[in-house]
């Protein structure tokens, strides 16, 4: 990995409002760069931890019967290395559409930015069980930083932008799981 992308992690997880400030003139093409470099760091390190029987050890592929150890792994890796580079561009355009309903914002390219630097906690060190979480929680709040910083708008404004779509996820999740609950438990009733 470069000097240039350790020093903006450092800086990511150390002193983000500055951190911040200086990258907001980065081209996107560089951003991604360092998106996807810290991103193949947790990719292998997820698989890794696959591959040791941490978090999905096994996966249940239709015609080929449980993928265990290294298959296991090389599919979390590109599994997590797939889901992530989607989900970048995914979450990014529900925040922006929150952020142009709020203070109209720099453009969708600042908003992608502004994720993609934020996520470096998550991806550096959201494999590792239980830090795993302080690390995703490190990664909202420079979520909001970041939007703050990239679209001239106060923390307030950024944190309904980042934190309104994670709500309304998370509720839609809840809804899911007592859908599912219902219909099992309907199921075993009617056998």
């Amino acid at each position: 990995m470069s000097p240039d992308i350790v020093e903006k992690a450092k800086g990511f997880i150390m002193d983000p409002v500055e951190t911040f400030r200086n990258t907001r003139g980065d081209d996107l093409g560089e951003v991604l760069t360092y998106f996807v470099a810290i991103l193949a760091v947790n990719a292998v390190l997820v698989g890794i931890m696959t591959m040791a029987g941490f978090g999905s050890s096994y996966a249940d592929i239709p015609g080929m019967g449980t993928v265990t150890g290294i298959g296991a792994g090389i599919g979390a890796i590109v599994g997590t290395f797939i889901g992530e580079i989607i989900g970048l561009f995914v979450i990014g355009l529900i925040v922006h559409v929150l952020v142009a309903l709020l203070v109209g914002g720099n453009g969708l390219e600042a908003t992608i930015k502004a994720l993609a630097y934020a996520s470096t906690p998550g991806l550096l060190f959201g494999w590792i069980p239980v830090l795993g979480f302080l690390a995703t929680i490190w990664t909202l709040v420079l979520a909001v930083i970041g939007i703050r910083e990239f679209h001239d708008t106060t923390t307030g404004k950024a944190a309904v932008a980042v934190v309104l779509p994670m709500v309304v996820l998370f509720g839609l999740f809840i809804v899911l799981i007592v859908m599912v609950a219902a219909v099992a438990v309907a199921g075993g009733a009617m056998a």
